[in-house]
C-alpha cells in the first residue's frame, strides 16, 4: 500500500510545505474514482460530526480535514478514510487489545489511534470513538460505555 510506505519510509517529505495536502488530495481523488463506499462513509461521518456545535473543520497540517474545539485537535481524517483520533494511552490500550482501532499508523505507542473507514457500516463505530476522543481532549476524562 503506497500510504503506508510513503507514512513509514518517506515521513521526511511531510515537513515540505504543501507537499502533505497534495498527498492527501490524491488519496481524495482515488478514493473518490474507486472506491464510492468509503467515500459515501467518509462524507456521512464528516457531515455527522460537523453537526456537533462546538466542532470546526480545518485543512489538517498533514493533509486530510482535521476536526477541532478551539485549537485542540480531536482528530483527522485522511483522503483515503483513515480516521486519527486522540485519546489517550489507556484508553488506546482499551480500544487496540479488542480490535475496535488500530494503534496510531505513525506513532504506535502515543495516545493516538487509528480506524479505518472503509463503508457505511464502519460510521457508528467510528462516531463513538470520535465522541470519546472529544470528550477526552475538552474534559481531559474518558466516558464509561459498555462494550
Amino acid at each position: 500500500m503506497m500510504f503506508k510506505f510513503v507514512v513509514r519510509k518517506l515521513r521526511w517529505l511531510a515537513r515540505i510545505p504543501v507537499l502533505p495536502q497534495l498527498f492527501d488530495a490524491g488519496l481524495m481523488v482515488a478514493t473518490m474514482l474507486f472506491d464510492r463506499p468509503r467515500l459515501r462513509a467518509m462524507e456521512t461521518f464528516e457531515s455527522a460530526v460537523s453537526r456537533k456545535d462546538a466542532i470546526q473543520r480545518r485543512p489538517h497540517r498533514f493533509g486530510g480535514v482535521g476536526f477541532f474545539v478551539g485549537t485542540t485537535e480531536i482528530g483527522h481524517l485522511h483522503g483515503n478514510g483513515l480516521l486519527d483520533l486522540f485519546v489517550g494511552k489507556s484508553f488506546r490500550t482499551d480500544q487496540v487489545r479488542p480490535g475496535r482501532a488500530l494503534p496510531h499508523h505513525v506513532f504506535p505507542d502515543s495516545g493516538w489511534i487509528s480506524f479505518w473507514l472503509k463503508s457505511p457500516a464502519d460510521i457508528a463505530q467510528a462516531l463513538e470513538l470520535f465522541e470519546i476522543a472529544s470528550m477526552y481532549r475538552t474534559t481531559g476524562q474518558l466516558i464509561s460505555r459498555a462494550h
